[in-house]
């Protein structure tokens, strides 16, 4: 009898292993950032259950990674999931040298296009061509008298549009301005095509509306461009209602390959239900539980709010897209339903503008943020800290804009720009992100030009505001902890610990600080989200 127990327990305690080991991935083969003695990654239902220093235990499957450099799976804090997408299918000016080449771009687009249909595009910067200034309508009427077209800045806060696409917005030189934009016109007062900041929704909103079928088209591409890059999540800044319908879709069917944190529109028909409902915190493919608010615009289009005058427009301080009063009531309500406030802040006169405004009605364990933060007075430095408030940045912006932020700024105020290592040492984390698509959303960029303040030419020697470059290991956090942390997932992503999210990022080397430069010769070999690969090289 006791012969016939024992036996029965042996068979139960196989069974159950057998069980176990059928749900369980194994990762050998493998090396751990920051954990010399582990070469083995035992997972459980999409979670880490143990890690080890050899692969000899029994799974449910096993998977070599064949020496791969094992990462927490990386995180952009900042980009706009849709807008990424519809990149990739729109014209694509990134980069372009000159007004020429970037009309050539646009007429290839033009003949390729049904008359009479939009075409659209951004990436133009007139930074980067010869002669710096603003193009006009009739550079695109000459090539395109019978589409509509507009195209946005790089950074997104300026749109160049034709003819005909303002005169079926109904646009005319009796058109005002509007609160929080700028039309720039010529000298007889009639709209020379250039629209700045909300002057955009003049022309932008006669555009035949986005469907879903679109909006699910876009973020599949999306999401295969970021999963070959290694991005296992990202903070969405700007999400509407529709599109967190498609996403809740596309987890059913198991089509969502990232871990997405929603910031919704400043819109009262994407965040109203929402604020009535609460915070979505639940599912773990997607968070609901922010609003991105606007302060101000961009520094490249002269639209950041300065506290002194451009010292390249000595009549210009920027412009604040909304008031300070009605940013407080906002802050409030959100506070209120238990939602974090997520408010774009460029400029230093934005960034106090909304620091004020946090510390006037903000909940501060909300972790309020300050997205951008490029331009911050030394004596809102430590305020940051004080408040609670997390400023989310972007450091291809600094290595995109350190050629001409001198010109905006002058000599005297570059102390304030990007000052990552200065907010660090005040306290506070700095989550890293790409704002895609006005940057590349490449994580490994990203972390170069943290470390190095550097172009990918290694200029200029010792890196830009030297003083401010992060280490290795802030800029490795920047990507994973701290943009965990800034999202309210600190317990369960961003670190390879048991009980974690089986979110990783392999590459096929180590990342090292003696020698930068081979940061941008790394290459992403794997991307693992809940212990699936949902990339391989």
């Amino acid at each position: 009898m006791i012969k016939l127990l024992k036996i029965t327990l042996i068979l139960i305690m196989t069974l159950n292993l057998s069980c176990e080991t059928n749900k369980t991935i194994l990762f050998t083969n493998c090396n751990v950032y920051g954990r010399p003695d582990i070469n083995a990654i035992l997972c459980n239902n999409g979670k880490i259950s143990q890690l080890l220093p050899s692969g000899n235990v029994q799974a449910g499957k096993r998977i070599n990674l064949h020496g791969g450099w094992v990462y927490p799976g990386f995180t952009d804090a900042h980009m706009h999931f849709s807008g990424l997408g519809w990149s990739l299918e729109a014209v694509d000016l990134v980069g372009t040298p000159s007004k020429e080449a970037v009309l050539d771009k646009i007429l290839k687009s033009v003949k390729d296009t049904p008359k009479g249909t939009w075409i659209r595009g951004r990436g133009w910067d007139q930074n980067d061509w010869p002669v710096i200034e603003y193009p006009t309508a009739a550079d695109l009427d000459n090539i395109s008298p019978n589409h509509p077209v507009i195209f946005r800045r790089i950074d997104g806060h300026a749109a160049w549009a034709n003819s005909l696409a303002m005169k079926l917005a109904g646009i005319s030189s009796q058109t005002e301005d509007i609160t929080g934009g700028i039309i720039l016109r010529d000298e007889s007062g009639n709209p020379n095509g250039i629209f700045i900041d909300n002057a955009m929704e003049l022309i932008e909103t006669k555009i035949p509306p986005t469907t879903k079928k679109d909006i699910r088209r876009y973020l599949e591409k999306a999401q295969s461009l970021l999963n070959t890059l290694g991005i296992t999540s990202i903070h969405d800044a700007g999400t509407s209602k529709e599109e967190i319908e498609v996403m809740k879709e596309m987890i059913s069917s198991n089509d969502l390959s990232l871990r997405v944190y929603t910031m919704l529109h400043n819109n009262p028909d994407d965040y109203e239900d929402f604020l009535k409902s609460g915070p979505e915190t639940e599912n773990p493919f997607i968070k609901v539980q922010a609003v991105k608010l606007y302060m101000d615009g961009a520094l490249g289009s002269r639209g950041a709010a300065l506290l002194e005058p451009y010292s390249d427009d000595l009549n210009n301080k920027g412009l604040l897209i909304i008031s300070a009063d009605e940013h407080e009531s906002l802050v409030q309500k959100l506070s209120k339903a238990g939602f974090q406030s997520n408010t774009h802040g460029i400029g230093d006169r934005a960034v106090r503008t909304i620091l004020d405004s946090y510390e006037k009605m903000a909940n501060f364990s909300l972790r309020n943020r300050i997205e951008h933060a490029q331009i911050v007075h030394p004596d809102d430095i430590p305020r940051f800290k004080e408040l609670n408030v997390i400023p989310a940045m972007q450091s291809t912006h600094c290595t995109s804009d350190m050629y001409w932020a001198d010109e905006r700024l002058g000599n005297h105020r570059l102390n304030e720009a990007y000052a990552w290592q200065s907010l660090i040492k005040s306290g506070v984390v700095v989550p890293a992100g790409s704002d895609a698509p006005v940057e590349f959303p490449d994580p490994l960029v990203g972390i170069y030009a943290a470390v190095t303040r550097q172009d990918k030419k290694g200029w200029p020697k010792n890196g830009w505001q030297k003083h401010e470059r992060m280490t290795l290991e802030q800029a490795i956090k920047s990507y994973t902890e701290w943009a965990a942390y800034a999202s309210f997932e600190e317990d369960i992503k961003g670190k390879i610990e048991l009980g974690f999210y089986a979110d990783f990022t392999v590459l096929d080397r180590e990342l090292l600080s003696h020698n930068p430069l081979e940061i941008l010769n790394s290459t992403v070999i794997y991307t693992i989200i809940n212990g699936k690969i949902v990339y391989q090289k």
